[in-house]
């Protein structure tokens, strides 16, 4: 059985398929975002708080699926049961 969407850490429903777009209103200023397909982003890129649609949209931060010590092993490395300790990398 699929699980059904649970929010996001925006506390918008999250849907795998609908991004979550960003858009900055040149009007008035307001931060914005709208959870839509790529082929609706256009029409639904309304500002909120305006109305206005002279908005540009604005490159937000992701989250990289992968843990820290596979990403550099040996570096950040935690016994069970103790806080991770940071071993720096050779040469630097």
């Amino acid at each position: 059985m699929q699980k059904p969407p649970g929010p996001s850490r925006r506390g918008m429903p999250y849907n795998p398929d609908m991004p979550l777009y960003e858009f900055l209103c040149a009007a008035c200023g307001e931060h914005f975002e709208i959870l839509s397909s790529l082929a609706e982003r256009e029409q639904k890129a309304v500002c909120p708080s305006c109305g206005g649609r002279d908005v540009s949209q604005v490159l937000g931060g992701f989250t990289v699926g992968i843990s820290r010590t596979k990403l550099n092993p040996g570096v950040f490395e935690r016994k069970k049961g103790q806080a991770p300790t940071y071993k720096p990398p050779a040469g630097g």
